[in-house]
C-alpha cells in the first residue's frame, strides 16, 4: 500500500488523451456524469460490475465502485468545475491511497457533426502511477466509445464499422504503417495480449491483431480483416451457416467491444461479424 503523500508540484507526471466521437457533446457529457450510464462503460476491459454515484454540483462527490478480476476497486472524488455539455474537472483518489489525490480535467468540444473530447489526468505520484492510468484509461475509453454508438439506439446493422490487420510481426507492421501512410499507434492492453489501435491524428481508425496470441491462428498468413455490425451476431451466424457460409470463428465477448465472430462467405471470402456492446 503507498502511504507517500502526492506530490502538488507543475513537474508532477500528467497524461492527456483526445477521442474523436461522432455524437453531440451532450451525449458525451451525459456518458460523463449519469450513474446509470456511467456504469455502463466505466473501467478497463477486465471490470465485469460497476456502480456509481454523483452529486453533479461544483462541490459536490462522486464515487466509483468496480469488480475486476474478482477484487474490488474504489476510487472518487469532488467536482470542481462543471460546465455543462464543455467541460467537467474533478479530484480523483482510490480509496486505498486517499493521499495519492490526483485531477482530472475532460474538455468535449464540437468538432463537425460530433465532439472532440480531451481527457487531461494531472498530478499523479509518480511515472508508475501515470502509466498505469495510462493503460486503464485507454481500455475505459474503448468502452466509452462503444457505449456512446449504441446507447439508446440500434446497433449500427450493415455497416462497416472496423478494419483491422492479423500479422504474426506486429513491430514490424507498425514500423511500415508508420512509415509509408504516417499513421500512430496505441497500446490497448488486453488480458492476454496487446491490441494496437491504429490512428490517423486523433482518429481511431483500425487495430492490429498479434496472429501469435492466438493458437489457432498458427501458420495463418498475414492479412486485413473487415468487420461488418449486426444487430445479433449468433442469430445472424446460424443464418449464414444455413445460406453456405463457413465458421472461421465462434461468437466470442470482447470485453468492452461487443460480441463477434469470424466466417467464411460462400464465394471464400472471409469477414467478421460484430455486435457491438459497451459489457
Amino acid at each position: 500500500m503507498d502511504t507517500a503523500v502526492a506530490p502538488r508540484s507543475a513537474s508532477a507526471p500528467s497524461l492527456t488523451i483526445k477521442r474523436r466521437f461522432s455524437v453531440a457533446p451532450a451525449k458525451v457529457f451525459a456518458a460523463w456524469t449519469d450513474p446509470q450510464k456511467m456504469i455502463r462503460w466505466m473501467g478497463p476491459a477486465n471490470v465485469t460490475r460497476c456502480e456509481a454515484s454523483a452529486d453533479l454540483r461544483e462541490g459536490g462527490r462522486y464515487d466509483i465502485r468496480m469488480i475486476a478480476d474478482g477484487e474490488e476497486h474504489n476510487v472518487g472524488g469532488v467536482y470542481r468545475t462543471i460546465v455543462r455539455d464543455e467541460k467537467l474537472v474533478f479530484t480523483w483518489a482510490w480509496h486505498s491511497t486517499p493521499e495519492r489525490e490526483s485531477l482530472v480535467t475532460v474538455t468535449i468540444k464540437p468538432d463537425g457533426d460530433g465532439s472532440l473530447m480531451t481527457l487531461l489526468h494531472e498530478q499523479f505520484f509518480d511515472e508508475a502511477a501515470r502509466d498505469r492510468h495510462n493503460q486503464g484509461w485507454t481500455g475505459t475509453l474503448l468502452k466509452l466509445e462503444t457505449f456512446l454508438h449504441t446507447d439508446g439506439m440500434a446497433p449500427p446493422h450493415g455497416k462497416f464499422v472496423w478494419n483491422e490487420l492479423n500479422t504474426h510481426d506486429v513491430e514490424g507492421a507498425k514500423r511500415f504503417l508508420g512509415t509509408t501512410l504516417g499513421w500512430t499507434f496505441e497500446a490497448s492492453p488486453m488480458p492476454d495480449f496487446t491490441y494496437w489501435i491504429i490512428k490517423k491524428g486523433d482518429e481511431r481508425i483500425g487495430g492490429i491483431f498479434d496472429l501469435n496470441a492466438d493458437p489457432q491462428c498458427k501458420g495463418a498468413p498475414e492479412h486485413w480483416l473487415t468487420y461488418i455490425a449486426v444487430d445479433d451476431v449468433d442469430a445472424r451466424l446460424k443464418a449464414a451457416l444455413a445460406a453456405g457460409a463457413g465458421e472461421g470463428r465462434p461468437p466470442k465477448d470482447i470485453p468492452g467491444v461487443g460480441r463477434m465472430a469470424v466466417l467464411q462467405q460462400p464465394g471464400g471470402a472471409v469477414v467478421a461479424w460484430l455486435t457491438p456492446k459497451p459489457m
